[in-house]
């Protein structure tokens, strides 16, 4: 597996394990709508003709994209970083940023920020705190390990930064991959809440529409006859999530991720759900460490022996 260079808060990094491998490899085009830190797109690069990775964060799309083209960020983001013990070096450097924007100085800002956190405010101000990190030796092995693997690949990846209702799918010949910022509540009666179901440093960027809008969306996927996997937090502190919970009922297949997350939340031990829910049946493969496939159980009986059942799939076939 292959880590990205940005100590992405959300990562999917260490639940790529068990998302990997139930992806449908049956469709020749990839995309990842949310792509964020880039886990998920960078591991699949070998396995899809075409994929396009797009996040509404703008300057991290870039980020993504000027490594895929040379090393001069590389450079200038090394220059940027403050680097330990000199706070007054990230005030100024946040300040440059929120003045005039540029990839290179959000990620000096990423990677030396508090808990390597990107957050913005209501504005859209980079207001994160200084976190006394920066750039490492760590960083240069996983920025080389990073660019040499999707400069590969080259000729097939492409970047785009725009709201994810613009993201177009090829008829029935995608795999789109969806992992969007925290949802929103269901109340009592069932509506959508006005709180998220978690805080995040992008929420802004999340409206109280975007669960609507998401849900049409994905149905529209399915609609089109291509594959769609959707990955999120179903169940926080007592509270779920309206838009998963809602294709769950809808009959969609979901499994529960095996995670942690009390081993790294800063605020309490807090029960957490996180689910993929797909609209495919899913053939198990093995991912090996050169990144290969190879399939392991075809039969959904199998499937269910050993990883135990893929919910929803009875309730789906019987719409």
């Amino acid at each position: 597996m292959i880590e990205t260079p940005f100590n992405y808060t959300g990562s999917k990094f260490k639940l790529l394990e068990q998302i990997l491998p139930l992806f449908d490899y049956s469709k020749p085009n990839f995309i990842d709508v949310f792509a964020g830190g880039g886990s998920i797109y960078t591991n699949v690069l070998d396995k899809y003709e075409t994929i396009i990775a797009n996040d509404i964060i703008k300057d991290l799309i870039l980020i993504h994209n000027r490594i895929l083209l040379d090393d001069r960020i590389i450079e200038q983001t090394k220059e940027l970083c403050p680097g330990k013990e000199n706070p007054e070096g990230y005030a100024k450097l946040r300040e440059s940023y929120n003045e005039q924007n540029s990839p290179e100085k959000l990620w000096a800002l990423m990677l030396s920020c508090t808990n390597n956190m990107m957050r913005f405010n209501l504005k859209y101000k980079f207001n994160q705190t200084y976190g006394d990190r920066g750039w490492n030796t760590n960083t240069d092995k996983k920025v080389e390990t990073f660019k040499n693997h999707i400069r590969q690949y080259e000729d097939k990846l492409s970047f785009l930064s725009v709201p994810f209702e613009d993201v177009n799918i090829f008829g029935d010949r995608t795999m789109v991959y969806l992992d969007p910022p925290y949802g929103r509540i269901k109340n009592s009666e069932g509506t959508i809440g006005k709180k998220q179901i978690s805080e995040a440093g992008y929420n802004c960027y999340w409206k109280e529409e975007d669960d609507l809008n998401l849900y049409c969306y994905i149905k529209s996927i399915d609609n089109r006859k291509s594959s769609f996997m959707v990955s999120g937090v179903l169940e926080h502190d007592g509270n779920t999530c309206w838009m998963l919970d809602k294709l769950i009922k809808d009959g969609y297949n979901y499994k529960i991720l095996d995670f942690d997350y009390n081993k790294v939340s800063r605020k309490g031990k807090k029960e957490t759900v996180e689910v993929i829910i797909t609209n495919y049946v899913i053939e198990k493969q093995k991912v090996s460490k050169d990144g290969s496939l190879s399939v392991l159980y075809d039969q959904q009986n199998q499937l269910k022996g050993m990883l135990g059942p893929f919910k929803g799939e009875d309730n789906k076939q019987n719409n």
